[in-house]
């Protein structure tokens, strides 16, 4: 990261000290960074300051941008999609912490972990010259680059773990599944294009690519899909099905028909998922802030976000405060995806709909109902 204060301008202020004149860190805070120094050792101030989160990482990166010279870019991991492997090797990378992260005509942009590292710096530019282009030179922090290095090194893990069950179609769907499971993704999208087979998981509400199938294997790995599914075979329209032959999960999936072939979503769910607490969620741990917002009389709270957000979860986690032996709870669910010790839960089908089960709830003395779609 970068260092405390420039070489080639030695009459600026430090960054700690020019830090605290912009009241954006305590002297506390500049102890606090020096002892996590003492313990890892290789840290620079700068980088101490943005893991131990004293000040705005924003704040913080223009900085040290100011204090050393350089201009400076927050890069985030989760949305970067730069290809940089067209420019710099993965080794060059890794090795000197550096990440092209954006290009214009012959003049590409450069994030270094340290740009006061002349040699390096010098390396970096000759190498881009010798493909035609100009370098400018940012600063951004160095677990940005890691970040950033780690989820392109798991994407490539994934594609030849998957690569490696390539004859057999049954292993192959097997393996997209389970890997979708270790990584904690909500859903799985397998999508035909023009000449592959995509592969998406949704983790923490990010769609990543982790793989593309051969486009000639397409037609079975559909057929996989629809057999583990109980889906009919012939038929190419909008389809639902479940998958049940993982015995810690609950496996919905849906298929729609686009212009290259069948298009699968499956959304899995752990069948004993854990409920948070609503603090653990971000909430205040009040409870009495809580049971104040979660438990009035005669209201409706509506609860709205993306899909792999977090819906699910926080009615769960809020259910579960409110779940007590002198308090009637019933929830009409499309499905139920997480079965609750105390609770009447409803799932809807095509004999059981919302408004029947409305209509019947309302006879059944009711304090709390619940109505969840997962659409």
């Amino acid at each position: 990261m970068a260092i405390f204060e420039s070489k080639s301008n030695a009459q600026k202020a430090p960054l700690g000290v020019t830090l605290i004149r912009k009241g954006l860190i305590k002297d506390s805070d500049i102890d606090k960074a020096i002892e996590y120094q003492r313990l890892h050792k290789g840290i620079k101030l700068g980088e101490a300051f943005h893991i131990l989160q004293v000040c705005n990482d924003q704040d913080l990166i223009n900085t040290i941008g100011e204090v050393i010279g350089f201009k400076a870019v927050q890069l985030d991991p989760k949305s970067f999609k730069f290809n940089f492997t067209q420019y710099l090797s993965m080794d060059i990378v890794k090795q000197h912490k550096v990440m092209p992260f954006e290009i214009n005509d012959n003049r590409i942009k450069v994030a270094f972990a340290d740009p006061t590292d002349k040699d390096v710096q010098k390396m970096i530019r000759l190498i881009l010259l010798n493909k035609g282009l100009s370098m400018d030179v940012y600063v951004t922090f160095e677990s940005y680059v890691d970040a950033i290095i780690k989820g392109i090194e798991s994407r490539l893990e994934d594609e030849k773990a998957l690569d490696s069950y390539g004859k057999d179609v049954a292993q192959l769907v097997d393996n997209i599944i389970r890997s979708a499971m270790a990584k904690r993704t909500s859903d799985i999208h397998i999508e035909p294009m023009e000449d592959k087979v995509r592969v998406r998981y949704r983790i923490d509400g990010e769609l990543i690519v982790v793989a593309n199938i051969e486009k000639s294997k397409q037609n079975q790995v559909v057929g996989r899909l629809k057999s583990i599914s109980n889906m009919h075979q012939e038929v190419q329209l909008s389809q639902d099905g479940r998958i049940l032959l993982y015995p810690d999960y609950n496996i919905r999936v849906s298929s729609q028909m686009n212009i290259y072939g069948e298009k699968f979503v499956l959304r899995l769910m752990k069948k004993e998922a854990s409920i948070s607490g609503l603090h653990d969620l971000g909430y205040p741990e009040e409870e009495v802030v809580m049971e104040k917002c979660f438990n009035k009389r005669n209201c409706i709270a509506v609860i709205a976000a993306p899909t792999g957000e977090g819906k699910t979860t926080t009615l769960y986690s809020a259910l579960s405060l409110l779940n007590k032996t002198d308090v009637n709870i019933t929830t009409v669910e499309d499905p139920v995806e997480i079965r609750i010790p105390g609770l009447n839960q409803v799932e809807v089908n095509k004999r059981v709909t919302f408004a029947d089960s409305l209509r019947t709830i309302l006879r059944q003395d009711p304090d709390i109902i619940l109505l969840r779609r997962d659409s």
